[in-house]
């Protein structure tokens, strides 16, 4: 009875001592309640225990002791004024108070009592040397408080108790959350804790709540927990929660994903990333040595690459969207009698995967027939993934690519951060890579302290080209990959068979079916970005490029709200790679038109979108936005791009020019490709064959694939229903 102890409001004092609580009565007046698990011991002293309150613990110890003091001083000028007493309470009363006019004994207004407050203070600290001597050599300006300064601390105290009183300066990025106290940490980490992956998202306003209703429960207040650090602390564990289930799944699984096989059992369960390529090339435009980037998409189950593609550093949104075109697209790649191997071609939805030409094996004797050989055709099956596995490269979780996925209901699973363990199945690829590379020039290793003094500099041995390097890549993967073992593959109920990637997917075919996918000679469009643009009587506008056909006569005047509500604007295709045309769907016909620049006919260099910008950027530096008018952009510019692509400025251009002219060339294959598919369907449809009956004779050029041929005068289809696959 009697003991003083010091809570978030100040100084308390026992007037009631049960079995598991004491009753305190604090400088406001109020009676409360507090359990004995809620006091700690700060000192013993001759008249009993001294204790404090342990919502204050360990903050109160974490500041300075002359913080600490500070903040006592200002608690007892604030209890004086208030009550009369220092310390806030009658029972601890010193010599003389209350003192007039503090307190209310007087019936002095509160704004009078910090005015006279503010006297005494300032005559204490004039008579304080140490004080004075702070203000003559300037540390301080002066030595008076004023009672402005008394109505803050008091402001301060009636909304955050000594927590308030406490200079901020003291306490800045030196308070960590130890300062909390322990059971608010405690719940808090339980409530977390809850979001395994089982339990719907919520805000982090909500589980706030939740915790505060559980302190509340316990009869632990939380009415002056520091706002700042506790909104630090909550907001620090609700972004390492994640905002989603699967993120909260991951978290709880955390300890063992990496320990544990990924559950893939469809062929749709794919992975992707990048790799340096481990081999210099040849850059024809500037004749000399570069190094290219390397995109693949696997599928794990089967562990067969169903796109591959070669970059120039560094590869962008648009070819990481185009590498998924490749993996939605069934090819092949044809072996002559004589010999020859051609690279890789789009042969359409075959009706089946026929891979009795590749080895099988049961254990360490193949039962292929003797006289397996590798002619004919090498079938590459494509699919459209129903998952896929990538690091947080920017690539992967840009806008672009992810509209990509979302239009075809394809779920991005990211790995952890430095978590390469995570997508293993890629990481291993890239070192079946290696066999690759040390067969083509210009091997350079995988580090510096591999590379040998001289690197594709032999005379019998020159550098390949980048689309060399990649024509060759796909041609080791259809011959050597996907017909070799992979130790990989287990087949349930036959542990000893050995099996290729190839006869795995057929084998996992048998079991989840046919893989339609879409397949149709516009499908690249629809992994290109898309540009809204108006239709003047001139042409289309973009970038300072104006494009224009006849197909865009009867848009020139479109109303407002014919393609999207806020405006006339129509929607084109754009190839970054290759800004010379443009690409238009008319909404009758649903076909692709390609809209060209008027000034293409006057270029012959690869134009891409780096190109055009900095030919429209030294433009304007040398005369401003008016040296570009209708008048002279057209040939302004097609100077500057003939001096750009055939005079090396700098180093760093080079390296942009050399990069463009790989994306340009994979442009021009691309589109190829588009139109040798629409010149084939004109081909068959005036020979009146059929387009959507199995192939029985084959017209010059396409693989001689049994399979199904859709109708590409069909209208465009909807790839997000079911019944497209």
């Amino acid at each position: 009875m009697g003991t003083r102890v010091l809570t978030e409001r100040g100084p308390a004092l026992v007037i009631a001592v049960g079995r598991h609580e004491v009753d305190l009565r604090d400088a406001t007046g109020s009676t409360i309640t507090i359990p004995f698990s809620q006091l700690a011991v700060r000192s013993m002293t001759a008249r009993g225990v001294q204790a404090e309150h342990v919502s204050l613990l360990p903050w109160w110890h974490t500041i300075s002791e002359a913080a600490r003091e500070k903040a006592l001083f200002k608690l007892e000028c604030v209890l004086e004024a208030r009550t009369g007493y220092r310390h806030g309470l009658s029972e601890l009363a010193q010599p003389g108070e209350p003192f007039y006019p503090f307190g209310d004994t007087y019936g002095v207004a509160l704004t009078a009592r910090y005015e006279a407050m503010a006297k005494v203070v300032t005559f204490e600290r004039h008579a304080d040397r140490q004080i004075m001597r702070r203000v003559y050599e300037g540390e301080l300006r002066s030595g008076a408080i004023k009672a402005r300064a008394m109505h803050y601390w008091d402001q301060e105290w009636v909304r955050e108790g000594l927590r308030g009183l406490v200079d901020k300066r003291s306490t800045r990025a030196k308070e960590g959350f130890e300062s909390l106290p322990p059971r608010f940490r405690q719940i808090a980490e339980e409530e977390f804790a809850r979001f395994d992956g089982t339990t719907s998202a919520v805000n982090l306003q909500e589980i706030e709540r939740r915790i505060r209703v559980r302190l509340k429960q316990e009869n632990i207040t939380a009415d002056n927990l520091p706002q700042r650090l506790t909104a630090q602390f909550l907001s620090h564990h609700y972004r390492a929660l994640g905002r989603t289930t699967r993120a909260h799944k991951s978290r709880s699984l955390r300890t063992v994903s990496a320990r544990t096989s990924y559950p893939a059992h469809h062929p749709g369960h794919c992975a992707t990333d990048l790799t340096r390529g481990d081999n210099l090339v040849y850059d024809p435009l500037h004749e000399r040595p570069l190094s290219v980037e390397i995109g693949t998409i696997l599928s794990v189950s089967t562990r067969v690459v169903t796109a591959l593609r070669i970059f120039p550093r560094s590869a962008n949104g648009v070819d990481i969207s185009l590498l998924l075109y490749d993996a939605m697209r069934s090819h092949a790649m044809h072996v002559s009698d004589d010999g020859n191997i051609d690279d890789w071609r789009w042969t359409g939805i075959p009706a089946s995967l026929d891979l009795s030409g590749n080895p099988t094996h049961t254990g360490r004797r193949p039962v292929a027939k003797p006289d397996q050989h590798l002619r004919g055709d090498h079938q590459i099956p494509g699919l459209t993934p129903s998952s896929l596995r990538s690091d947080h490269g920017s690539i992967f979780v840009g806008t672009q690519f992810r509209t990509l996925l979302e239009q075809f209901g394809i779920t991005l699973m990211l790995s952890r951060g430095k978590k390469p363990t995570d997508n293993p199945h890629v990481e291993r690829l890239h070192e079946t890579y290696q066999r690759f590379y040390q067969q083509q020039p210009g091997f350079k290793g995988r580090a510096v302290h591999e590379r040998g003094t001289y690197v594709g500099v032999i005379a019998d041995e020159p550098l390949c080209t980048a689309e060399e390097l990649g024509t060759r890549l796909r041609q080791f993967i259809a011959l050597d990959y996907h017909r070799q073992p992979h130790s990989g593959l287990v087949l349930p109920g036959a542990p000893g068979m050995r099996l290729t990637p190839l006869e795995m997917f057929d084998a996992m075919s048998e079991a989840t079916g046919r893989l339609l996918v879409p397949q149709h000679p516009d499908l690249i469009y629809q992994f290109l970005p898309i540009r809204w643009l108006r239709v003047r009587h001139a042409g289309v506008e973009y970038r300072d490029l104006t494009y224009d056909d006849e197909v865009l006569e009867e848009f020139r005047d479109v109303r407002p709200g014919r393609f999207r509500d806020k405006d006339n604007a129509v929607p084109f295709h754009y190839d970054p790679r290759d800004v010379t045309r443009l690409w238009f769907r008319h909404p009758d016909t649903d076909r692709i038109h390609e809209i060209g620049w008027r000034g293409r006919h006057l270029i012959h260099a690869p134009l891409v979108d780096v190109v055009r910008d900095r030919a429209l950027a030294r433009i304007k530096e040398r005369g401003g936005n008016r040296a570009l008018n209708r008048t002279t952009v057209m040939r302004q510019i097609i100077d500057e791009i003939g001096e750009l692509t055939t005079t090396p400025s700098s180093e760093e251009w080079r390296t942009k020019m050399s990069a463009a002219r790989i994306r340009w060339e994979q442009a021009q294959t691309d589109h190829a490709e588009v139109a040798t598919a629409h010149e084939l369907l004109q081909t068959r449809a005036s020979l009146g064959q059929p387009r959507n009956l199995p192939e029985a004779n084959p017209a010059p050029g396409q693989a001689t694939i049994d399979g199904v041929v859709l109708d590409f005068e069909a209208p465009w289809p909807d790839y997000l229903s079911d019944e497209a696959g």
